[in-house]
C-alpha cells in the first residue's frame, strides 16, 4: 500500500523520495524516518529527498533528517535534499545544518552528484 506520507521512484542513481505532507512535525517525523530509512536500506544509502511541499519543519522534523543523513553516511551514502522553501532553508543556513546536508536547488543537481 502506498504511503501518504513519501513517494519513492527508484532512479539509475539513487532513490528519489517525494515528501507529500506539507508538515513535517512531530506527528509525521517518527513515520517518515522509518520509510525513507528502509528504501534508502534497499537503494544502497543513497537518497535524494524532494522537500517542495513541506511548508513546515519542526525540530522533530529536523532530527529525522539528520538520522537519515546520518544512516546514508554510515551505509556509505549520501542524502540529498532539494525543493526547500525559503524559510526552511532559512532555519537550516540559522542553525548551520546547511553544512550538513548536501541541498540541491533541483532533482537533477541532486541526481548529478550519484553520478
Amino acid at each position: 500500500m502506498p504511503s501518504q506520507f513519501v513517494r519513492f521512484e527508484h532512479d539509475h542513481a539513487a532513490t528519489v523520495g517525494t515528501v507529500l505532507t506539507p508538515k513535517f512535525t512531530e506527528r509525521e517525523a517518527p513515520i517518515l524516518t522509518d520509510e525513507i530509512s528502509q528504501a534508502a536500506q534497499e537503494g544502497d544509502w543513497r537518497v535524494v529527498l524532494d522537500l517542495s511541499e513541506v511548508t513546515m519543519l519542526s525540530s522533530a522534523g529536523l532530527g529525522s533528517l539528520l538520522t537519515i543523513h546520518k544512516a546514508c553516511k554510515k551505509g556509505g551514502g549520501r542524502c540529498v535534499l532539494f525543493g526547500l522553501d525559503k524559510t526552511i532553508h532559512g532555519t537550516l543556513k540559522i542553525t548551520k545544518l546547511d553544512r550538513v546536508f548536501t541541498i540541491k536547488k533541483s532533482r537533477e543537481d541532486a541526481l548529478k552528484l550519484f553520478g
